[in-house]
């Protein structure tokens, strides 16, 4: 048990270094060196060094117990750091995933609304002119020019404030659509039932979704001293863009992970839960399932009369 829990422990102080204390380093040593540079001064390395000559030459830099103390304060900022990019990066994650009922997210939601439905009116406008051409090979490349801008909104009607909402509540309307199920009602049923490799697969997905929403926090925490010193705003702009991309690249795959679990292991799930399914996955037993999974009484109470 002794080399469990030292093992166990080894792993998480990795990932607390790894998570926290490292990129809270680096931003500490930017926020110094914001401080200490300014805008007037803010590529000139000689100013650095003159600060560190005055920091290096001062009387209490010479003490152990001060450079300890300097040691633990900056290890404990770095700490903090990190741990305000975490708070930070649910907060981006909240917003991630709302469903837009705020006021300012449902404005948001109108607009990716407006957005998809402009798209999806040039999609049939597009549509109408390749039927009425023939099939002719202009037409149809313009028709697939437009499908491909509506779907980089969002694959079904958007419904969300962000792109990553959408992308997740569209697998739900397309198992809905498709089966009948719940997603929401199924999902915690079809996860323990799933084998070992598809767990992994998603976890590790949903590790990436994370990811790069503390590289998104990172991204605006780099914000604040970019008041004080202009090279962190451009540190800031590279990070948020590459956050962005890594965000929407693994919800990508989560969302296509989640529908292929449903496709491959929905109708086992609905066996397990007792209801009759002879052939592939039906609309009709998605329907009974879902009935079951809500306890929704009125519905259970339909199917059993």
């Amino acid at each position: 048990m002794s080399t469990v829990l030292t093992e166990l422990g080894k792993h998480l102080a990795g990932r607390w270094a790894a998570l926290l204390l490292l990129p809270g380093a680096l931003y500490v040593c930017v926020v110094t060196g914001a401080v200490v540079l300014g805008h007037a001064h803010a590529l000139d390395p000689s100013v650095a060094a003159d600060w560190l000559d005055r920091v290096a030459v001062a009387p209490a830099s010479g003490r152990f117990g001060t450079v300890l103390i300097a040691a633990a304060a900056f290890t404990a900022v770095a700490a903090a750091a990190g741990l305000a990019a975490s708070a930070v990066a649910r907060g981006a994650e909240w917003v991630w995933w709302a469903s837009g009922e705020e006021p300012v997210l449902r404005r948001l939601a109108a607009r990716r609304t407006r957005r998809w439905e402009r798209a999806e009116d040039a999609v049939r406008s597009a549509l109408r002119e390749f039927t009425r051409s023939g099939a002719a090979p202009r037409e149809a490349a313009a028709l697939r020019a437009a499908i491909l801008r509506r779907d980089a909104i969002c694959p079904e009607p958007a419904a969300r404030p962000t792109w990553i909402g959408d992308r997740l509540h569209a697998v739900d309307q397309r198992v809905h659509d498709s089966y009948r199920l719940d997603l929401t009602a199924a999902w915690p049923r079809l996860w323990l039932m799933l084998p070992d490799g598809a767990r992994t697969e998603l976890a590790g997905a949903r590790a990436n979704v994370g990811a790069a929403a503390r590289l998104l926090a990172w991204g605006l925490l780099y914000l604040l001293p970019a008041l004080l010193w202009w090279p962190a705003a451009v540190l800031a702009a590279g990070v948020l863009v590459t956050a962005r991309h890594r965000a929407r690249a693994a919800v990508a795959v989560q969302a296509d992970l989640i529908e292929a679990a449903v496709d491959l292991y929905g109708r086992e799930l609905v066996l397990l839960l007792g209801v009759d399914c002879p052939g592939r996955l039906t609309r009709e037993a998605g329907e009974a399932a879902t009935s079951m999974l809500r306890k929704d009484r009125t519905d259970r109470s339909r199917l059993e009369g």
